[in-house]
């Protein structure tokens, strides 16, 4: 039989054992503050007459007793169950777990009403260590981040993420200040590393996209096939000839622009051309066939000022039929039939020659 005493003691145990299971979320609303930012906190003021609300490093900022006083960076407002505090301008001292304390009671132990977390995302800048709108597969590429004047007042992070691959630069950093970071990544390059770059800032459980400068994308050389509308192995001159150009995922941050050549002819496909994502076209170049187009077709990629040769499937020369004609070649077939005509008549010399000998084999006789 368990006495009086075992049953309250027994019962203590169990609501301690609940009330220490059941934990208490005081994070505050919308997670973090961000330095320089105006940020509200709101608190149960129902069992108060009058209150003050303590900061996170016991500095009392506002006192509502009967009504609020505001003191510089810091103001509050209450009805009957409820006082919003208004921080002016987040700073690092913010950081950390905000009370409000009865204002009427000596040495009254103040309850605690959220914890704040701080944070300020940096400013994010990449670079790499070579051409990034064009790049080959299985190239060792290092890009990187700088990062300046981020603060965390738990655990700072960055995630970089290249096409659809996520690396993570850094994580569970503390800071105690405003920070600056230069992270660098190597990888060899995949073809799921194609695509936009981002970088994300991580604040304990707070997510953050930042707006970088510099690299925002990965792309390969565009794909390239070059077709035409009749046969260019056996072209005759003046032939109007169409070749289409299928260029496929490309990319440049500034302007892009395809020169095409076809034998010792180059001509300007797109020029000027201004993209914000991955972009595939399709150009129709027709001309009149002429001596200077046969030879090598080939396509040249600009990106500002880079210049690259792609490598393309499809109709790679222009060449001239077999029974085209040159200048210059009746002229030739002419005279080797003169030359053939005037080996073959007999010459004055031996006409008189053969006369004589008629002449004498008829003496003879």
């Amino acid at each position: 039989m368990l006495n009086q005493n075992h049953v309250l003691l027994l019962l203590g145990l169990a609501v301690s054992f609940i009330g220490g299971a059941a934990s208490t979320d005081l994070s505050c609303p919308d997670g973090v503050g961000q330095i320089g930012s105006e940020y509200t906190i709101v608190g149960d003021r129902s069992n108060y007459t009058g209150f003050v609300w303590v900061r996170p490093d016991d500095r009392y900022v506002v006192t509502c007793n009967p009504s609020c006083s505001p003191v510089a960076g810091y103001n509050a407002t209450m009805n009957n169950t409820h006082s919003t505090l208004s921080i002016e301008n987040v700073m690092i001292k913010d950081s950390g777990m905000w009370k409000i304390r009865d204002a009427t009671v000596t040495d009254a132990v103040a309850d605690d009403v959220c914890q704040l977390m701080v944070a300020s995302p940096p400013q994010c800048n990449i670079s790499s260590d070579t051409d990034t709108n064009a790049l080959e597969l299985g190239t060792n590429l290092t890009l990187t981040l700088e990062l300046r004047g981020y603060y965390c007042s738990q655990q700072a992070g960055f995630d970089l993420t290249t096409g659809s691959v996520t690396d993570v630069m850094l994580q569970n950093q503390t800071t105690n200040n405003i920070t600056d970071t230069v992270q660098h990544h190597s990888f060899n390059v995949t073809s799921d590393h194609f695509g936009d770059v981002s970088v994300i800032f991580r604040c304990d459980s707070s997510n953050k996209p930042l707006t970088c400068g510099g690299v925002s994308k990965l792309t390969g050389p565009p794909q390239c096939n070059i077709s035409s509308d009749t046969d260019t192995n056996a072209l005759e001159l003046g032939t109007n000839l169409t070749l289409t150009l299928e260029l496929k995922g490309y990319y440049c941050s500034q302007q892009a622009g395809f020169d095409l050549t076809t034998g010792s002819v180059t001509d300007v496909l797109l020029q000027n051309q201004t993209s914000n994502n991955i972009t595939d076209t399709v150009q129709h170049h027709s001309f009149n066939v002429t001596s200077d187009h046969f030879g090598d077709v080939s396509v040249i990629f600009r990106c500002d000022n880079s210049n690259r040769t792609l490598s393309c499937g499809g109709v790679s020369k222009l060449t001239a039929a077999t029974t085209t004609t040159t200048p210059g070649s009746t002229e030739t077939s002419t005279n080797n039939s003169n030359s053939s005509m005037q080996t073959s008549s007999p010459s004055p010399s031996s006409i008189a020659i053969s006369i004589a000998i008629a002449i004498a084999i008829a003496i003879a006789i």
